[in-house]
Formats: structure tokens, sequence, C-alpha cells
């Protein structure tokens, strides 16, 4: 049973707003960095994907067809923004606070890049472009594959050790699970969609990103860059 458009809104306005402040603040803060990272303004840019998410939830409780999507592909897509935008996105950034290898470190800000840049692709398949389901699939495959090796050999000792293990858990997830999305892109699936749903998104939710961010915030790995000490700016 679908929400008034009115009732919609006043459900999700307060979280679409706070989303927009926590971005907002996530934004000052790289830009307040003495140097600024790609990782801490991928903090900021994956609450973008969590606006994306409540729109789409927005869509789907109201009962509405956005490009073409009614329910439950827009109940899928709000959910798809929510773990592999703003989640998988956010895990890279800790990621790379998290190790000290340079050449880890360089390959893990690579992946902040490609993560949007991927999820773009695959949203372009499932809305119909050709060869993207199969481009956007094997990117994702890629990803966790680099991101995995990069976190374990990158020196992942800025945070303690049983979190680093809990990460690593976390990390191994999506290498598994995209497996049937890889097998469903390139037309030989192995999972229907509610089995998709529990084996790959329920999966992919809890395991990766729930197991993923309480690791890093367990491990509270710092940022590369700090922030200038006022201290020194004050007059005397």
């Amino acid at each position: 049973m679908s929400m008034d458009a009115s009732n919609v809104i006043a459900l999700l306005a307060v979280p679409g707003l706070f989303a927009v402040a926590i971005g907002a603040v996530l934004l000052r803060r790289a830009f307040s960095l003495r140097n600024p990272l790609p990782e801490e303004f991928a903090f900021a840019v994956a609450w973008v994907f969590l606006v994306g998410s409540l729109v789409w939830l927005g869509v789907y409780l109201s009962g509405s067809v956005l490009l073409g999507f009614g329910p439950p592909w827009n109940w899928l897509a709000a959910a798809h923004f929510a773990t592999a935008g703003f989640g998988a996105l956010t895990v890279t950034a800790f990621c790379c606070r998290a190790v000290s290898g340079s050449g880890a470190l360089r390959a893990l800000r690579i992946l902040l890049l490609a993560h949007p840049a991927t999820y773009l692709v695959t949203a372009a398949g499932i809305y119909g472009f050709r060869f993207c389901d199969e481009l956007g699939s094997a990117g994702y495959g890629l990803i966790f594959l680099i991101q995995l090796a990069a976190f374990l050999c990158g020196r992942p000792h800025r945070m303690r050790r049983g979190a680093c293990i809990m990460a690593t858990v976390a990390l191994l997830v999506p290498v598994l699970t995209v497996i049937p999305a890889m097998a469903w892109a390139w037309g030989r699936p192995i999972l229907d969609i509610p089995e998709m749903i529990r084996y790959h998104g329920i999966v992919n939710a809890i395991g990766h990103v729930g197991l993923g961010l309480a690791a890093f915030a367990w491990g509270k790995p710092p940022s590369h860059s700090a922030l200038p000490d006022k201290t020194n700016a004050l007059p005397g």
C-alpha cells in the first residue's frame, strides 16, 4: 500500500537534511586539512549516494515510477545506492586511512574514483545500455579484488589488530558475493532475484558494509593529514 506524497516527504525530509548536513561538514573538514586528501573528500561524496537512496526510497513508498522503474526495482535501487554507493565508498576511504604502504595507498585512492564510475556504468546497464552490465560487474570484481590485496599488502597497522582482522573479513565478502552478480550480468544466472537479494544484497549490506564500518569504527584509523593547529594562530 503506497503512502501519500506529502507523508513521504514528511518522513524523509529530516534524514535527507541530516545526510546533506553531514556531507557538508565532512567536505568542509576535507578542505581544512593541511594536505587535502582524496579519501577525506570521498567521505563527503559518499553521503550524496545516501541522499540518492532516500530519493529512491521515497519513490518506492509513494508507489511512483522513476526512470521507468517501479516497485520492487525502485526499492532495490534505494538499497543499492545505500550499500554499493555510500557504504562501499566509505569502506574504501577508511582502507586508505588504515594502510601505510605508499603503493597500496595509491591503488586504493584510484579505487575511490573507480567506485562511482563503476556504479554509473552498472546503473546504465540496469537501464538497458548494451554491455554495461558486463562491464560494471567485471569492474566491481576487479575493484574488490584490488581493494583486498592492497589492504593486506599495504601494512594496515594504523588500526588495532583485532579491528584489522575484522576489516579483512569484511573486504573478503564482496570478492565472493560479486560472483553471482557477474553470472547474472553475463547471462548465466546461478541465483534468481529473491536469492540475489538474500545472498548478494543482504550479505553485502551486513558482511561488507556493516562489518566493515564496525571494524573501522573500532580501529579508528587516523587521517594521513592533520587539521591545522589553531592555537598557533592565536595572538600572543
